[in-house]
């Protein structure tokens, strides 16, 4: 049966590679929309690191831009406005930072580690960072104000970056030598995805700016995390506060859940422009198919009335376009597959998790093989009608 229906396809080969090519491309492209929103799903269900519900965002700006050390006048200021926003009742912590989350900011570092180089973001962060944005420590402490007398900057990391640094040995207590300073890891925290859901895990690294301004970057972010049930009113009357402290700066509060919410926008558009383009270019397809199925049977009608008149059921002449079509998708997904899986030697999907890729892939070749048949319902039904006189009048 199967060379029986070999030579039926390649003695229509041109009229057949039209629709092989079709559901080539109609491949390619469910691939890779199924793959990226699968990779989005499983990214939006894994913790993130950190709680941005109920934080207020509060961009500074100043005069003077802090390079590798802020002057003690600014330090002295930046820290009198952090004692202040502390102080009122609404707040619970507050803590400087370079990179807030949803900022769309990021800081890269590397360091040649044992012969190969390890790249990581990192933040400049205040102690109580821990406290505002709620990470989850899982070994080790943060940052406090006992590491003013250390002579080492203390560091806290994520499981990511401890486990490409160190593998499954203990990172407390370890130090990474930088050209300055080195840095001396105090805690482990779960994995801190800076920018929320939408993201993939990165290796992350805290660095601590001391209370006294000795070392590290002054942030000019202010993380604020009020009460539950805090009014909105409430950043007026923040930002208020902060100007009357620091008249010669200006402030910007955001909520943070409206940071999120735009970053989640803007990083969700593409996908979802990419579906809405896939489900166009399907829908064109199927129809093509349809219609390049149905003139298929149209021209055949000699052929399958011929084998209706040797003792062929409609029952059998269904199963035998339905075959052919089937065949078609195979030879189209082969060729696919074949694409496909030459993407991750090459590092195209190196965002992309190895079950969001299996699952991307089963799925497009169900969903191919789904269309194709559904879109071969019809004509197969049409010729599994034809009667052995249909083809004694066709001319």
């Amino acid at each position: 049966m199967i060379r029986h229906l070999l030579k039926l396809v390649w003695n229509r080969k041109r009229a057949n590679a039209l629709i092989v090519a079709e559901m080539f491309f109609s491949f390619l492209v469910v691939f890779g929309v199924l793959t990226a929103a699968v990779n989005v799903w499983q990214g939006w269900r894994q913790p993130i690191g950190f709680d941005w519900r109920n934080v207020l965002d509060v961009s500074i700006r100043s005069e003077e831009r802090a390079e590798r050390r802020a002057s003690p006048e600014a330090h002295a200021q930046m820290m009198r406005l952090i004692d202040e926003v502390r102080r009122m009742p609404e707040v619970e912590a507050a803590a400087l930072t370079l990179t807030p989350p949803y900022s769309f900011s990021t800081a890269e570092s590397s360091v040649d580690w044992h012969g190969r180089q390890v790249l990581y973001l990192f933040d400049n962060v205040t102690d109580d960072f821990d406290k505002a944005m709620r990470v989850n420590l899982l070994r080790g402490r943060w940052f406090s104000a006992a590491d003013d007398a250390s002579k080492d900057q203390a560091v806290v990391i994520d499981t990511n970056l401890a486990r490409e640094l160190f593998g499954d040995k203990d990172p407390i207590g370890q130090k990474i030598d930088e050209e300055q300073r080195a840095l001396r890891i105090v805690g482990v925290i779960a994995p801190y995805r800076k920018d929320g859901e939408t993201t993939a895990p990165a290796k992350m690294m805290f660095q601590r700016y001391a209370s006294d301004g000795s070392y590290g970057i002054m942030g000019s972010d202010l993380l604020v995390r009020v009460r539950p049930g805090t009014s909105p009113a409430f950043e007026e009357e923040l930002a208020i506060r902060m100007q009357q402290v620091a008249p010669k700066m200006s402030f910007s509060v955001r909520p943070m859940d409206q940071m999120r919410a735009r970053m989640t926008r803007l990083r969700l558009a593409p996908l979802v422009i990419l579906g809405v383009l896939g489900a166009f270019l399907i829908s064109m397809v199927a129809l093509g198919l349809t219609g390049v199925l149905w003139q298929n049977v149209t021209s055949r009608t000699r052929e399958l009335g011929l084998r209706r008149a040797m003792g062929a059921t409609g029952a059998n002449v269904n199963r035998q376009v339905l075959a052919e079509i089937a065949l078609l998708a195979t030879f189209a997904l082969i060729a696919g597959a074949i694409v496909v899986l030459q993407l991750p030697i090459l590092g195209a999907f190196s965002y992309v998790t190895k079950s969001s890729f299996t699952i991307g892939f089963a799925s497009a070749l169900a969903t191919i093989y789904a269309l194709t048949v559904l879109c071969g319902l019809y004509p197969s039904w049409l010729a599994s009608r034809l009667q052995p006189a249909d083809a004694l009048r066709y001319e």
